[in-house]
C-alpha cells in the first residue's frame, strides 16, 4: 500500500515499458505515480486512466512544472531519452531513464549533470535491482574462482516492422541496443572485467525492409585476460535470456538472468525457483547445486524503491556506482557496434 508521503514520479511516455514501471510504482510502498505526459494528451489520458491517482499531461514542460513529481522515467525512443532527461534534470527532478542511450558519451553527460545537480540519475535495469545479483557476485569467488569468461544471449520474436524497434532513426542500434544492453549488463555484473577492453568483434543480420539490425553476436576481449561471447535478436520464436560465468573452481548458469520465471513482468511461475545452478568437474544434471535466491517483490519494484532510497538518502557513492556501470554497459555496446558497422 503507498504510503501518504510517497515519492512522486512523472512518467514520460506512454509504451509497453511505460506500463510496466506504472505498475510497479502502484506496488511499491514509498512510491507513486503522480503524472503521465506524452505529446497527445488523449494518449497521456488513456494512459493515466489505467493508474489511479494519475494526472494526464500534455508534453516534457508541463510535466516538469508538476510540483507533485520528484523524478522522472523517461520511456521515450533512445534518439530522444538525453534531451529530455537533462531537461528534467535542470528543473530538479531525479531521473531514472530506460535502456539504451545513443552512446556512452550521452550517459556521461547526464549522469554528470545529475551529479553536479545533486539528483539521481539510473538506468532503468530490472534485474540488477533482484537478490539474485548481490548472492551470485558474493559466492563467485567460492564458486567459480576469479571469472575468466562469460557467454550471455538474450534472443526473443519480434515481426511487427511498425514497432519502433524497426526504425533505426528512433532505435539507432536496433536488437543490439533493446536486447544486447542486457548481456553487456551482465558481463558487467558478473563476468566484471579488469582492465581496458582491447578487441570487438561483431557480426548481425538487418531486416531487408527497415535497415533495422535484427541481430548480433560477438566476442569481447579485455586487457586483463577475460573473454565474454553474446547474441541478441528478434528472429527466435522463443525467449532466451542466458548467462554462464567460466572460472577455474566451476561454471554458474542463470537460464532466466532478465526476467526470472518467478516473478517479473513477463513470468510469474511460483513453481519455478529463482536462483542460479553451480556445475562442477563432469557432474550430470542430477548433481547440479542449486543456490535459491527468492524475493516476494518483483525487481521492478525493488528498483523503484532502490531508486527512491537513493533519491532520498543522497548517496552519492551508490549513486555513482549506478552511474559508473551504465556507462560500462553502453560502452560495451558501443564496442560491438563500431565493430559491427
Amino acid at each position: 500500500m503507498t504510503t501518504a508521503n510517497a515519492f512522486g514520479f512523472g512518467i514520460l511516455g506512454t509504451g509497453m515499458i511505460a506500463n510496466v514501471v506504472a505498475t510497479a510504482l502502484q506496488a511499491a510502498p514509498s512510491a507513486r505515480l503522480a503524472a503521465v505526459a506524452s505529446r497527445s494528451h488523449a494518449n497521456a489520458e488513456t494512459f493515466a486512466g489505467n493508474y489511479a491517482g494519475s494526472r494526464p499531461i500534455e508534453g516534457l514542460d508541463a510535466l516538469l512544472a508538476e510540483s507533485e513529481v520528484e523524478a522522472v522515467y523517461v520511456a521515450i525512443p533512445t534518439a530522444h531519452k538525453e534531451a529530455a532527461a537533462l531537461a528534467a534534470i535542470a528543473a530538479g527532478k531525479h531521473v531514472l531513464v530506460d535502456k539504451p542511450f545513443v552512446d556512452a558519451a550521452s550517459v556521461e553527460r547526464m549522469a554528470s549533470a545529475a551529479a553536479e545537480a545533486g539528483l539521481v540519475f539510473m538506468d532503468a535495469t530490472h534485474f540488477v535491482h533482484h537478490p539474485r545479483r548481490d548472492r551470485l557476485r558474493a559466492e563467485v569467488p567460492e564458486r567459480v574462482g576469479r571469472p575468466q569468461a562469460a557467454h550471455t544471449v538474450f534472443y526473443t520474436g519480434l515481426a511487427d516492422r511498425s514497432n519502433i524497434r524497426f526504425d533505426p532513426a528512433l532505435e539507432p542500434m536496433g536488437a543490439l541496443g533493446d536486447l544486447g544492453w542486457y548481456c553487456m549488463r551482465a558481463i558487467v555484473e558478473y563476468l566484471r572485467p579488469e582492465g581496458d577492453l582491447i578487441e570487438a568483434r561483431a557480426a548481425g543480420n538487418r531486416d531487408p525492409e527497415t535497415g533495422a539490425l535484427t541481430h548480433c553476436s560477438g566476442l569481447l576481449a579485455w586487457e586483463g585476460g577475460q573473454t565474454a561471447t553474446f547474441g541478441s535478436g528478434f528472429q527466435t520464436n522463443a525467449m532466451a535470456d542466458l548467462v554462464s560465468l567460466y572460472g577455474e573452481k566451476g561454471v554458474l548458469l542463470l537460464d532466466d538472468f532478465v526476467m526470472n520465471w518467478t516473478n517479473s513482468f513477463a513470468r510469474q511461475d511460483p513453481e519455478v525457483r529463482t536462483g542460479f545452478t553451480q556445475r562442477t568437474s563432469d557432474a550430470n544434471p542430477k548433481t547440479f547445486a542449486f543456490v535459491e535466491t527468492p524475493s516476494q517483490t518483483p525487481q521492478q519494484v525493488l528498483m523503484v524503491e532502490h531508486f527512491r532510497e537513493l533519491a532520498e538518502s543522497g548517496n552519492q557513492e551508490a549513486r555513482a556506482a549506478y552511474a559508473r556501470a551504465s556507462y560500462q554497459t553502453q560502452s560495451y555496446l558501443d564496442a560491438a557496434w563500431a565493430a559491427l558497422t
